[in-house]
């Protein structure tokens, strides 16, 4: 390698550090305090979670019925997944999920993060993701079909937990 190319290759870190560093200063600044957890099941808003008071909002689609909120005041949330049938593992550690027979995947929000505690997948890709409360480290469960986005930039009237539709 050339010195030029050392060089270069060095300015272009520095730079891509910079930015990355930029964007987080950004999604900082913008955010209103509040911190809510947008989850997505097959490209379709299901639910919203407020991940400082656990209040969460279950939107009125065809998946409505395959959301658990239960355990909602401890932070635990089950909604479905395109994988996560056999609950047999979850049902051993979980005597909620096993006397209720729920199916799907089990969401945990712990001190304002949220994170993916069961799921099937191939190599349980789900759940090796950390738990997040930043909108720059989304939760990705392809294998599943969900995604879980975070939103610093929702002004707390637009998040209206007393329109839980159940």
């Amino acid at each position: 390698m050339k010195k030029n190319d050392i060089i270069l290759i060095l300015i272009l870190m520095f730079v891509g550090i910079i930015l990355f560093l930029g964007m987080t200063f950004y999604a900082k600044y913008t955010s209103s305090g509040n911190i809510y957890a947008k989850v997505f099941y097959k490209d379709e808003l299901i639910l919203m979670i407020d991940l400082q008071s656990n209040e969460y909002k279950i939107y009125d689609t065809i998946y409505k019925n395959q959301i658990d909120s239960g355990l909602a005041s401890s932070g635990i949330f089950y909604v479905p997944g395109s994988l996560t049938n056999d609950m047999s593992e979850l049902y051993l550690t979980d005597s909620y999920a096993k006397d209720n027979q729920i199916v799907g995947i089990k969401l945990q929000v712990s001190d304002s993060k949220i994170s993916v505690t069961y799921q099937e997948s191939p190599k349980d890709i789900c759940e090796l993701q950390n738990p997040t409360n930043s909108s720059l480290y989304p939760i990705v469960c392809l294998p599943n079909e969900l995604l879980v986005s975070i939103y610093t930039n929702i002004v707390s009237d637009e998040f209206v937990p007393d329109a839980i539709l159940e």
